[in-house]
């Protein structure tokens, strides 16, 4: 199967079990009819996955109340959507980018894959709690951004770099939380994304390390090729961690124009 193959399947099929779509035996995937570049256009989605419109869109709830099972799915409905919209822009990476470097493409469905995962927990996870992905309001948060990310730079600076980069943050702060209400099984959930994300915004440091002009510091770098809803200060959230950011590879110098913003 054809990397493209796959990720039509991903991008045309709308339920939720085509989004999960991957061979059982990756060993079959190949990358050598690439196609001709694929502009963005919003994935299939069926009904009960489909943009809400924002009027009916749901406020996220107070982490003080996520003791609440009702308040509970809410969150894990909203960090699923993410995931969701994450798998979709990661499959569309592999048909926007034909001419990337093999190695890159490559490392891209290792992201979708470990994306697929995550979406699974979030989703057996509400179903655990009493609810049902797709039962309430999504909104098209990552969507918005999509068709500025024309070149493989912009897309790890969206993706990787800031949606990514923001969750070494957001995870472990609603892991604390979920623990503090006492939902271990929730906190230990987002543990494992958050173990994730540093490796998937390492992927992005590699890259940005590889694209950027060598007269380029990381950040000027990063800022440079951002996009329409991808403000810089959406890569950190409360509890800003440095150490985390070290362990994907940001140096010293990146880490604190962060911080500083």
């Amino acid at each position: 199967m054809e990397l493209r193959e796959l990720a039509r399947r991903i991008l045309d099929g709308g339920r939720l079990e085509d989004k999960y779509f991957f061979p059982d035996d990756p060993g079959v995937l190949a990358d050598e009819v690439r196609g001709p570049a694929m502009p963005w256009e919003p994935p299939a989605r069926c009904p009960e996955l489909q943009i809400a419109p924002r009027g009916e869109r749901l406020k996220f709830p107070s982490p003080q109340n996520l003791g609440d099972p009702e308040m509970a799915v809410r969150a894990l409905h909203t960090f699923a959507n993410h995931e969701l919209m994450a798998v979709e822009l990661m499959a569309w990476a592999l048909v926007a980018y034909p001419e990337a470097p093999a190695e890159f493409r490559a490392g891209m469905v290792r992201l979708l894959r470990d994306e697929q995962r995550h979406l699974r927990l979030y989703a057996d996870r509400i179903e655990e709690l009493g609810g049902r992905f797709g039962s309430l309001p999504m909104n098209d948060h990552f969507w918005r951004c999509a068709a500025d990310l024309t070149t493989p730079m912009k897309w790890i600076c969206a993706m990787n770099l800031t949606f990514e980069q923001g969750n070494l943050d957001h995870a472990p702060h609603f892991a604390e939380h979920f623990r503090t209400c006492g939902d271990e099984k929730t906190a230990e959930l987002l543990d494992v994304i958050f173990e994730d994300e540093i490796h998937h915004v390492g992927f992005g440091v590699r890259w940005l390390k590889e694209f950027k002009d060598p007269e380029q510091s990381l950040f000027e770098a990063y800022v440079e090729n951002l996009t329409f809803h991808n403000e810089p200060e959406r890569a950190r959230g409360e509890g800003y961690r440095r150490d985390a950011r070290r362990r994907a590879g940001f140096d010293e110098s990146f880490i604190a124009a962060l911080a500083d913003l």
